[in-house]
Parts: structure tokens; sequence; C-alpha cells
């Protein structure tokens, strides 16, 4: 190849009204397999049905009438081509040639989408062509060449734009997967408008629980278009090596490190739904700094560095049934400021859930342990009783590494992520979107059901109380016992501790 072009390309969702479009500048040596790629970013689609590019208007004006010259081009991924050959080769053995909605016709040209490129497709007819995303919803989209440009350097090599896909402008979010196609996703869109239509808690649930990790606004706006975020996500894509590298933000100045338990996470997710969440953690400040003084760590880790400096460097006895002296779990309660909004004695700890549930979490995060009757401090809880800064990083470590399980860690970093952007910090929805997330990371119940935010629940509620503790969602300790709660955000600190949790630097 001698010389590149680049492409201006605009496309339509065909019957959208009003219109939800998109114009892009692409690398003329761009593949189909990678322009099916960013259609699906820069619509919001996530990938998850069949699809094809074709020359076959889906909606001509003259129906039934043979189509005269050369074949129609179709283009699809391999594993569809081999089905759609045989199809093929059986109809025109016994039924005649049909085209791909059924009309008689010339023979189609069926091509590998890894085998064609942009200039190859508009090379031979200049447009327009067509993309068909999920064959049951049939959302059909209008590929027209608007314009294309050529390199001036004979024999460059490289384009001389940085890009190999840019977004130029669009207007309108696109539709919701499985929403019933252009009709059914209007229709939506009504009983989303309407909170006193009957359908309106169906449908907010069902949008709730198909568009995770996106938390959409209330009211839900169809007209918003959040272009400097899909262009991130074509930069991502298209201008680094691959799309598992710069997993989060692609830059030098990338807030986490390989390690880190949120790139675990994007890693994890379906290269689409990656995108939502980038999206998602960038317009919430998710990825800001980590920024904590000492004041407001010493304030958040009360708590552990109590029970740490009260267990001291001797260790504390036990009861014989194992649990801390009843003194011992009265002047915590009243030095920490709970016993007002508890009731009972409080000094038991067995049934004083705070203090109980304090010692089990600092046991988890391997600051104390047990030993002959005796609760000691290990080297971790030693080191870090007097500094708050050190235990409230080590405590937000802690949180997603310390857990038993995949299912656990899974839940941790969800969670985190909830409070990070600044989501409902109360149990309920915690676990709504907990499941929603380890339903979207491959999760199901052993019925092979979806999970439900009962089925999260248990794993949600241990680092949903630590965190309650930690005054991530304010100072109010009677939010960390009662039931129900009233929706509240977590605070600043309570995100900067989530952040902390993802391992944002």
């Amino acid at each position: 190849m001698t010389s590149r072009e680049r492409f201006r390309l605009r496309i339509s969702l065909l019957r959208s009204s009003p219109e939800i479009w998109r114009t892009i500048d692409v690398d003329g040596a761009l593949r189909l397999d990678e322009l099916h790629d960013a259609i699906q970013i820069a619509m919001g689609w996530r990938d998850s049905h069949l699809h094809e590019f074709t020359e076959t208007d889906p909606h001509p004006q003259a129906r039934g009438l043979p189509q005269i010259g050369r074949p129609v081009r179709r283009w699809m991924p391999d594993d569809q081509l081999a089905e759609e050959q045989h199809d093929a080769e059986f109809t025109a053995r016994f039924g005649g040639p049909l085209d791909a909605l059924g009309r008689t016709g010339p023979a189609e040209q069926l091509i590998d989408e890894h085998e064609a490129d942009v200039a190859s497709v508009f090379d031979q007819s200049g447009g327009p062509i067509y993309y068909w995303y999920d064959f049951g919803d049939d959302w059909w989209h209008l590929i027209e060449l608007i314009e294309r440009e050529g390199v001036d350097a004979p024999g460059a090599s490289q384009p001389k734009w940085e890009r190999r896909v840019e977004l130029v402008s669009g207007d309108r979010r696109g539709p919701f997967e499985d929403s019933g196609g252009v009709h059914g996703y209007d229709q939506l869109v009504e009983r989303l408008a309407d909170d006193r239509a009957p359908e309106h808690a169906e449908a907010a649930g069902w949008v709730a629980f198909t568009t995770w990790p996106d938390a959409l606004p209330q009211p839900f706006d169809p007209e918003a278009f959040d272009r400097d975020g899909v262009d991130d996500e074509l930069r991502l894509r298209f201008e680094l090596g691959s799309d598992m590298s710069g997993l989060v933000l692609g830059r030098d100045d990338d807030p986490v490190d390989e390690t880190a338990p949120l790139v675990e996470l994007l890693t994890a997710l379906a290269p689409p739904l990656r995108s939502v969440l980038r999206r998602r953690l960038r317009a919430a400040g998710a990825l800001d700094p980590v920024v904590i003084d000492i004041d407001t760590a010493e304030r958040m880790v009360r708590p552990f560095t109590w029970l740490l400096r009260r267990v001291g460097a001797d260790g504390l006895t036990l009861t014989k049934a194992g649990w801390m002296p009843p003194a011992t779990v009265r002047e915590g309660m009243t030095a920490l400021g709970w016993i007002d909004e508890w009731f009972g004695t409080a000094n038991r700890e067995d049934n004083t859930s705070p203090i109980r549930e304090l010692r089990a979490a600092a046991r988890t995060f391997g600051l104390v342990r047990v030993a002959k009757g005796r609760l000691l401090r290990t080297a971790n809880g030693t080191k870090l009783a007097d500094d708050p800064i050190a235990l409230w990083r080590f405590i937000a470590t802690a949180l997603v590494e310390r857990r038993r399980g995949e299912a656990d860690r899974l839940a941790a970093m969800l969670v985190a992520v909830e409070v990070a952007c600044g989501g409902d910090g109360e149990l309920q929805p915690l676990s709504s979107a907990v499941a929603r997330g380890l339903d979207a990371l491959g999760w199901r119940r052993p019925d092979n059901w979806p999970l439900a935010a009962d089925d999260a629940r248990y794993l949600v509620r241990p680092i949903w109380y630590t965190l309650g503790q930690l005054a991530v969602f304010g100072p109010d300790h009677d939010r960390v016992f009662a039931w129900p709660l009233p929706p509240r955000p977590p605070v600043a600190e309570g995100r900067a501790f989530a952040r902390a949790m993802l391992g944002i630097r």
C-alpha cells in the first residue's frame, strides 16, 4: 500500500425520529470488523447480538423487483459466513437465489469482514452500505460516505492524522439493547418520561438492570449524547496498540497500575461493558487522585484505632466463651459514641453487633488474631496503631484483597465503584448493583437464573457495615444500625476511600 486515506462516514439509525446519528473519520485501511467495533462504541451498543454489513437496502421503495447488475455484497464474521454459505448453496440448489431479505435477485457475494476494509468497500460502489445489528430487534444503520481525503506524501505508510477512528459529531444517545427495535424504544422512552404511567416503575427497573454499569440520570434524557466520553473510548480502542492497553485512561498519567483492583475488574468485563464503566468513572470523578489529610484519616479509622490500642502490646484476655470482657465492650461503645443509639446494656460482645463486627473486620484484615484465649495485635496491627493515614490505606486495600473468594473480591470492587461514583450507599441499592455486576461477569444462581439483590446481600453486608463504621456515608452513627435507611450518597472523604479501594493513586 502506497497511500492511506481518511473517510468521513455518517452513520444513522434508520427510522429513528428524531434521528440518532454519528459522524466519524476513519482510516481507509480500517477493516470492517474494526468498523463494527467503532459503530458499537459510537452508538452505545454492547456487542451482544449478531451483525453484518450489506449493500442491500432494507427498505427499498420498489419491492419484489429483481436486482440487476453485479452480485450484492454482504460482509460478516467468519462463523456467520460459513453458515450463510451453506444456506446459500442449499437455496440455490432447491429454491433459486435469494438476497438477505428473501427477495429474488442475482447471487450474493459473501465476504469475511476481516478481509475487507473501508476503502475497498467504497471504491467499488461509493456506497451507501448498511449495518444490521440484532436480527431480532432489527437495528438498521445507514452508512454514507460524506468525504474522503488522501495523504499528500507518496509512499506514506501511516495517515497524517493521529487517530484511526475519531468522532466528529453526533446527536441523541443510542437506544437500549433488547428494547424491541425503534418502535419499542420509543414506547420505552414514553414510559420513562411519565412517572405516573402504570408501566413506569417496571420500565425503570428493567432499564436499571439492562444498563449496568451505567447509572442513568433521573429523569432519563434520550436527547443527551456524551460526545467526549464516546470519543475517549474510540481513542482508547483505536489509538493504542490494543483495547487491553491503557485500560483506564490510556496515558502515561493513568491513575492505576496493572495490579490495581480496578484494572482487574475492567479486564474481567467484556469490552462494551468496560467502555461503559470507564465512561461512568470519568464522568463521576471516580478517577481523581486520592487525597486524605491526617485529621480526616484519624476520624475515619477511629474504631480500629480504639480496638488496636485497647488490645495493646500485651493483648486482651477473652472470656471462656471467646468474647471480649463486658467492661471492654461497653467501654468501646461509649468511647466511639455508639451507645446512645444502641438498645440494651451494650456489654456483651455476642449481642452487641458494632463491637462484634469491628473485631471480625479487624481479624479479617489481619490486624488482630486470637491465640491461647487472648486477643493479640498482629505485626501489622502494632505497626499501624499510631499511623492513621497508613491504617486508612491499609483498610481500603484489605477490604478488597482480604476477601474469602473470587465472588467476595468482585463484590468489594463493585461496591467501591458505586461509592466512588457517588451512588446510593445503602445496603439494598448496593446489593442490587453488585448483583447486576456479578451477572455481567458471568455469575449465576445454581438454577441458572440471574442474581438478585437478595443473592448478593450476604456478600455486600460485611463490606457495607465496615464502610458505615468508617463514616464513609457520614458521621451519623445511627445509620450503621437502623433499618430501613433513607438514601444517602457517600461523603467526599468516603468517595476518596472507595477510590483507594479501587487502587487509585
